[in-house]
């Protein structure tokens, strides 16, 4: 028996695309719950002549949290006709939640927030905002990477 899906190759119907490096922070330290902004993406100039579809910021993150303590990590994307400023599209969303457990101890997730980019100006971003609940000791990473998916036109 034959299983046609095994050797598609989907990937090629995508293209990631650098958002942020690791961001670490630390629960009351001045670094949490601190809006961060990734990368821009120029819609029209940076992908030749492909068109997408849709984005999607995916958030990866790694804490270490004490027993029933959470790393949230809230996000929003904007969009902008010239790349200064920069117009919300729909609401802050909490995209990613982890808790600590019994014991306290390191938990890894990752969460994804998607954007129509049929409908967005030329620059897309994330905003997003990682908050530790504990104070002083709980530390966290995250990391921001885009996917581009849904190919409207390819090439020229």
């Amino acid at each position: 028996m034959s299983h046609f899906g095994l050797g598609r190759d989907d990937a090629a119907l995508i293209v990631p695309a650098f958002a942020v490096a690791e961001y670490s922070l630390t629960a009351g330290a001045g670094t949490d719950n601190v809006e961060k902004t990734a990368a821009a993406l120029d819609l029209r100039d940076q992908f030749d002549t492909t068109r997408f579809g849709t984005a999607i910021a995916v958030i990866a993150a790694t804490a270490t949290l004490a027993a029933g303590a959470t790393l949230t990590v809230s996000a929003i994307w904007e969009h902008s006709a010239d790349g200064g400023v920069y117009t919300e599209i729909g609401t802050d969303k909490v995209i990613l939640t982890l808790t600590g457990p019994t014991g306290g101890g390191t938990v890894t997730g990752a969460g994804k927030l998607g954007c129509n980019l049929l409908e967005a100006e030329r620059f897309v971003r994330v905003k997003y905002t990682p908050d530790l609940s504990a104070a002083n000791t709980d530390t966290a990473k995250v990391g921001v990477s885009y996917v581009l998916s849904s190919p409207t036109q390819i090439g020229g």
